[in-house]
């Protein structure tokens, strides 16, 4: 290789490096964006242990967040051992017992997401070390283990040097005679929890139209959310059927049009065509130049994780836009979140960050990629005779 090549290749190489930015982890301070950003993934799978004075149980599981989980394991005291089986959807928790199902209403038996999350709901992590993980410790409020000691209650989390999630939660007493832990694992896989006997609801959908399009769109949005459903038309009205454990609301969600603009920022009032408020905050004006793209502009978008694992819906245009370094998105009215742009070229990708959690981003994927009119939704009741 020539000098001239030479200095060329290592300029390239240098240019590329100055590019890439890579993550740098600062155990200290970034512990309360990890944990946030636990919040905000789409699944993960899970190991449980809990042991009291009188009973210990062991399980594994699986929690699509926000949509289900389904926990499988075996409860043992000193005179029994009794296999167990939950499957918890929306408000509905099925229970399996002598291999009859129950439903009752869903409690903490499957949802141990819902566990995770209050004991997490703590002000301050202290990092006391790192070797193959990062490790901390935070005080935890769980009397139900120890009730007459619970003060004495402490606990630890993992945070794995891979992907900035949990890996492990420990709570219990110092001496362990008493204690809850968790291992999770398999982060964000495609997958759902289903229940075998399904109890179904029908609704009737009406709109503005009923041709065989609008239908198609209705369901084109469903399999964007990625949940089951039936569909039909009937005389003059579409039936739309879905399994119990989605309600009136979700469904009404599901199907509702979200509106999308996208504005420039600038730092005077006196310069700007509007004021909007970051996610409501009236604390927090931003001052919004003429809108410059809205959701007719969007080509397609997917939903990806940066290297911490913090979700965003990567927005890719119809065609390429010059645009100002800082922008905002607004949705129904509300600014969810500011973007920083390269403006040294034009663009036709932006990723969009949002602290809403996955399944509520699939909702606003789904939306901006199929557009419904708008509808009235009511539950078909049927008639005892």
């Amino acid at each position: 290789m020539g000098k001239l090549s030479l200095v060329f290749f290592l300029l390239l190489l240098l240019i590329n490096c100055v590019q890439y930015t890579k993550y740098i982890p600062d155990p200290e301070k970034d512990i309360d964006k990890w944990i946030s950003n636990f919040h905000q993934q789409r699944s993960f799978s899970y190991q449980y242990k809990l042991e009291t004075k009188s009973v210990y149980a062991e399980a594994k599981g699986d929690c699509v967040i926000c949509r289900g989980e389904h926990i499988c394991g075996i409860w043992s005291s000193p005179d029994s051992k009794l296999n167990f089986e939950y499957i918890g959807l929306g408000d509905i928790e099925y229970s399996k017992t002598k291999n009859r199902w129950q439903e009752l209403a869903r409690g903490d038996e499957s949802n141990i997401f819902g566990q995770i999350e209050r004991l997490l709901k703590f002000d301050k992590f202290e990092y006391i070390g790192s070797e193959k993980e990062f490790l901390y410790r935070f005080k935890v409020n769980i009397p139900f283990l120890a009730p007459n000691r619970w003060k004495e209650m402490v606990g630890l989390i993992k945070i794995s040097k891979r992907n900035y999630l949990p890996k492990m939660i420990w709570a219990g007493l110092p001496d362990s005679s008493v204690y809850w832990e968790i291992e999770l694992y398999n982060y964000n896989k495609k997958k759902r929890i289903k229940f075998s006997v399904k109890d179904w609801r029908s609704y009737s959908i009406n709109g503005l139209s009923f041709s065989v399009d609008y239908i198609k769109e209705i369901k084109r949005r469903l399999d964007l959310i990625d949940i089951d459903y039936r569909i039909k038309k009937r005389d003059n009205e579409v039936i739309l059927t879905m399994p119990k454990y989605y309600n009136m609301e979700d469904i009404r969600i599901m199907l509702s049009n979200r509106i999308l603009n996208v504005y420039g920022l600038v730092e005077c009032k006196e310069d700007a065509c509007k004021v909007g408020y970051l996610k409501g905050d009236i604390n927090m004006p931003l001052f919004l130049s003429d809108k410059l793209l809205d959701q007719n502009d969007i080509k397609d978008a997917k939903i990806e994780f940066d290297a911490v694992s913090r979700p965003y819906i990567q927005i890719s245009l119809k065609e390429k836009f010059v645009l100002p370094v800082k922008i905002a998105f607004e949705v129904d009215g509300m600014i969810l979140g500011i973007v920083t742009l390269d403006i040294s070229k034009k663009m036709d990708r932006i990723k969009f960050y949002t602290d809403m959690q996955y399944y509520e981003m699939q909702i606003l994927r789904a939306s901006l990629l199929q557009s419904l009119p708008a509808i009235d939704c009511k539950q078909i009741v049927e008639e005892l005779h």
